[in-house]
């Protein structure tokens, strides 16, 4: 080899080397690991945003309802649950206004969300109540049982069931 050919080969194996870096890099942008978290990244920015909407849409429903705007509260909060029927807040508030109004439906929200939730305390006070209404107290007793096991401080919780006809 002469010296002059040094540079040629020098060439070609920076060119050779280059073109399989960028081989390399291809086939590792097209692996599943560098998408898969680009897309985890993606979606979890999706959900943070909306966590945050909802929470703040919630926040607003729940301060209509404060200024006795119990229609638009109801609506906003129907939305919420619509969207989202997991976000156990927005539909125990809505089954109090709907309660409030004696729909029916508030007890189905409200067994909605201790199927996902049995530990929901305030929910377990709640459906006993709209039990004991509804004149079924044995199963109300038995809610608001569960409530004040749950919340064994909550004082309204265990009034309640003292206040409540004994089951037959």
């Amino acid at each position: 080899m002469t010296s002059s050919n040094l540079p040629a080969i020098g060439l070609v194996l920076l060119f050779a080397g280059s073109t399989m870096g960028c081989a390399a890099w291809r086939q590792k942008m097209n692996e599943p690991g560098i998408s898969q978290t680009r897309e985890e990244r993606a979606a979890a920015a999706v959900r943070e945003f909306e966590d945050r909407r909802d929470t703040a849409q919630l926040a607003a429903a729940l301060e209509r309802f404060e200024q006795g705007d119990t229609d638009r509260a109801e609506a906003m909060l129907s939305s919420i649950v619509n969207r989202r029927p997991d976000l156990s807040a927005a539909r125990l508030r809505l089954a109090e206004i709907l309660w409030s109004k004696n729909d029916p439906a508030a007890e189905d929200h409200l067994r909605a969300i201790l199927d996902r939730e049995d530990s929901n305390a305030e929910a377990h006070h709640a459906l006993g109540l709209v039990l004991a209404a509804t004149d079924r107290p044995a199963e109300a007793q038995r809610h608001l049982k569960r409530a004040s096991e749950l919340a064994p401080d909550n004082e309204i919780f265990r009034q309640t069931i003292d206040t409540l006809p004994v089951s037959r």
